[in-house]
């Protein structure tokens, strides 16, 4: 397990990973290598480099928050599969279709498991041993009237029986696994299920999903919950991302009352995980200070949450932003404006105390999509990005970093400026994220920070320098960083 939080589990860690970040903290190394014999004053020596050891390991460091959507093949033979490796994620989220893999009603059931198998396969110990989070969706026809909506009352038994043969397959018994013995843990229960849009309008496809339909969601989980325990007891039921934004009743097509509809069904004992997607086009309903609005719509969701008495670990499973000037959001997409969402949105993950957040999403989908929001392009070669470098830079600085807390205004001085403060008790350091809202605001603004002098790097140009006390022309105990709308990694030896 991670730690334990207000008497509730966080998410497990594998033991897997537990192994890997011991190796990696505590011997991150050179290889064993030695130097030819030589003579010196007459006496033959030989030179041997040993393994460098760390000094710190900090054991209640758990599976890092970072992830990253795919589609399909997640397996080797993806020409995406690298990018997904090199990336550093230690999540990936990926869509499944109950369709897919019964497409007639049968008895016995018989399920057809290819495609699947091959989609999962990034949670294969040989393709990357991911941890992976699977988006059940597409009901078959003839389990609903709608691929993404309600299932048809009679059929709740044959979807409760495709989800346990469904959870044990890939939970790496060896007992009928999938080839591999990929293990998946964490199973989401359909995509922004609060959806609900006029089946007349193109524009908003599916045309139907739960939204209106709040109590047969959770009837639906209270259904399939006992199943996927029964196969794993191990296994996440995660409640499907809602979007929980672009109200109908403000011309939208998601459906406001949808997650208390399902608590007040009762649906609340039958998930273990909240889930929920944050897009800095909605800011304006979250923040004041014309950020992305991540950390706040979390605190929003969690005081619902609390209001029915449950405390449950929370996690993004969609967030990010474009590099092309696609028509439509009030901010305009860039290269640069991409990379700082990266920074943004991965450090307010952090902030919020999620557990995971996805980045919509590794590749740009194309074809007649207009937001080219990978963080590689879908070449028959893709070619990373500069949000791909910032994104791996991201996680090499968080790593191994604690959260600690998020400046007050009155520590800033500017109600636009963000800067959230990281422990590092490996690397013995404070580390500060900071940077000036809005992400394309052009301003600066002066930072002061308790220092003799700080390392800083600008995360989006990778140009590094040191402030010391004194470079502002007063000798203080303080250093002064001018903070603008590229977020500045600022470290404090402790």
């Amino acid at each position: 397990m991670h730690h334990i939080k207000n008497n509730r589990p966080i998410i497990g860690l594998p033991l897997l990973f537990c192994v890997v970040m011991t190796s990696f903290l505590l011997a991150k190394s050179l290889p064993v290598q030695s130097q030819p014999n030589t003579e010196i004053n007459g006496t033959e020596t030989n030179t041997t480099y040993l393994p460098m050891l760390l000094n710190q390991f900090d054991s209640s460091l758990g599976i890092p928050i970072f992830g990253l959507q795919m589609y399909g093949n997640t397996s080797d033979s993806s020409k995406y599969h690298s990018y997904l490796l090199e990336s550093d994620a230690s999540w990936v989220r990926v869509e499944i279709s109950w369709a897919t893999v019964e497409p007639t009603q049968e008895t016995p059931p018989v399920y057809q498991w290819g495609n699947l198998d091959n989609n999962l396969s990034a949670a294969r110990p040989d393709m990357g041993g991911l941890n992976v989070i699977a988006t059940v969706n597409g009901a078959p026809a003839w389990a609903a009237a709608e691929a993404t909506g309600p299932i048809t009352p009679d059929n709740y038994e044959d979807f409760a029986n495709f989800m346990g043969a469904l959870v044990e397959r890939y939970d790496g018994d060896g007992i009928d696994d999938a080839p591999g013995s990929p293990v998946v843990l964490y199973w989401e229960m359909y995509n922004e299920p609060d959806s609900n849009s006029d089946t007349s309008d193109p524009n908003f496809l599916p045309p139907v999903s739960w939204g209106d339909h709040g109590d047969e969601y959770a009837f639906m989980l209270e259904e399939i919950y006992p199943a996927v325990k029964a196969a794993n007891p191990h296994a996440q039921v995660v409640f499907g991302g809602i979007a929980y934004d672009y109200f109908k009743s403000n011309g939208g097509k998601f459906v406001d009352s949808f997650l208390t509809d399902v608590l007040e069904e009762g649906g609340g004992d039958y998930f273990d995980v909240m889930n929920f997607h944050s897009y800095p086009a909605f800011y304006p309903r979250w923040t004041t200070n014309q950020g992305p609005g991540l950390l706040e719509k979390a605190n929003a969701l969690r005081d619902i949450l609390a209001s029915y008495e449950l405390d449950k670990p929370f996690i993004v499973t969609e967030t990010g932003w474009h590099d092309n000037n696609a028509p439509g959001p009030i901010i305009p997409g860039s290269p640069q404006i991409q990379a700082r969402y990266v920074v943004a949105l991965l450090t307010q993950g952090m902030a919020a105390e999620l557990d995971v957040v996805i980045w919509w999403l590794l590749y740009d989908i194309g074809g007649s999509y207009p937001y080219d929001a990978g963080l590689v392009t879908n070449d028959d070669t893709p070619v990373e990005k500069l949000a791909f470098q910032v994104y791996q830079d991201v996680v090499a600085e968080l790593l191994t970093a604690h959260f600690a807390r998020t400046w007050t205004t009155a520590e800033t001085g500017n109600s636009l400026m963000e800067v959230h403060q990281f422990n590092d008790n490996v690397l013995q350091r404070t580390l500060y994220v900071a940077w000036l809202n809005r992400v394309d605001t052009t301003a600066t603004s002066s930072l002061r920070i308790a220092a003799s002098s700080a390392n800083v790097k600008n995360s989006i140009t990778g140009n590094e320098f040191v402030v010391s006390d004194g470079n502002d022309g007063v000798i203080d105990g303080h250093v002064t960083i001018t903070v603008g709308a590229d977020p500045l990694f600022i470290e404090v030896e402790k």
